[in-house]
């Protein structure tokens, strides 16, 4: 099997920039041009012959590599956490039952905590946990998954599941199991990667890109909008609000294309939406 490299990354970026914006300007498109010959006469060149070879880990080993330098620098962590926080201040309070579910290293049971809550996150990595432990003594964690959440039904008041639906193939039976626990009148926020980082060539890359050694990811499921609502649905949730973000200078900027084709980058990367925020609500009769 042949390697792969920067420079298919890079052609891609700028293929993908030239036919987003094909039919605004003649200019714009001789240079993406111009840039493509330039990689396809240098592909034998660093930086385009650098080898990534990406390989893809499981959950529980991705994320027992991944889980000492998760928090940063992190683009998508960083776009997402304001924007859901700003969301749980509204509903989070000392009398809530708060549940963080794939909570990670404890970024938003965090700010649960800090608001009163009375917070369990849960977790499939252990590695992940010991990092949250470590920053949010005031929650409790355990190990767990999001299709069996050790919890009674009815018990909690609020729920997120902050970029962690999307490891799965199908949300709707953890969307379900979610909805079992919340009770009446609960609410849950749902963070994810959106459709369109797929277009961009998304995935869950960490651990940086170096020459000796290949890039490593977790796998991101893509959930378009009729898979959300499907799920919803069925396990009778109401739709609260529903965010599409664009995604963030922070974003374009951490990409490598932006550091070496900055125009292409930002054709292809800006105004498109880097993020799902959902909030659904359990009915107070249901």
């Amino acid at each position: 099997m042949g390697d792969i490299t920067a420079g298919h990354f890079l052609a891609g970026t700028i293929g993908a920039a030239l036919l987003r914006q094909w039919y605004v300007d003649g200019d714009d498109n001789e240079a993406r041009l111009a840039e493509l010959r330039l990689i396809i006469d240098s592909l034998d060149d660093f930086p385009h012959s650098l080898r990534l070879n990406p390989e893809r880990r499981d959950l529980t080993t991705g994320y027992a590599e991944w889980a000492a330098t998760y928090d940063g620098p992190n683009p998508l962590v960083d776009a997402e956490t304001p924007l859901v926080d700003a969301i749980l201040a509204d509903l989070a309070a000392p009398d809530v039952r708060a549940l963080d579910a794939g909570c990670g290293t404890g970024r938003h049971a965090s700010t649960l905590t800090g608001a009163g809550c009375e917070v369990i996150g849960i977790d499939a990595s252990e590695a992940m946990l010991d990092v949250a432990r470590a920053n949010v003594p005031g929650a409790t964690f355990e190990v767990a998954h999001h299709h069996s959440l050790p919890l009674d039904d009815r018990s909690i008041d609020l729920a997120v599941a902050a970029l962690t639906l999307c490891h799965l193939p199908d949300p709707a039976p953890a969307v379900a199991e979610l909805a079992r626990v919340l009770r009446p009148g609960g609410t849950l926020v749902i963070s994810d990667p959106h459709p369109a980082m797929a277009s961009i060539g998304g995935q869950a890359f960490y651990g940086g890109i170096s020459a000796d050694r290949p890039m490593t990811w977790v796998e991101n499921h893509y959930h378009g909008a009729a898979t959300w609502l499907a799920a919803f649905r069925a396990a009778a949730l109401e739709v609260v609000d529903c965010q599409e973000p664009p995604m963030t200078e922070g974003q374009i900027a951490a990409s490598p294309a932006t550091a070496l084709y900055p125009d292409a980058a930002r054709t292809l990367c800006s105004g498109r939406p880097g993020l799902w925020i959902w909030v659904v609500r359990r009915g107070d009769g249901d």
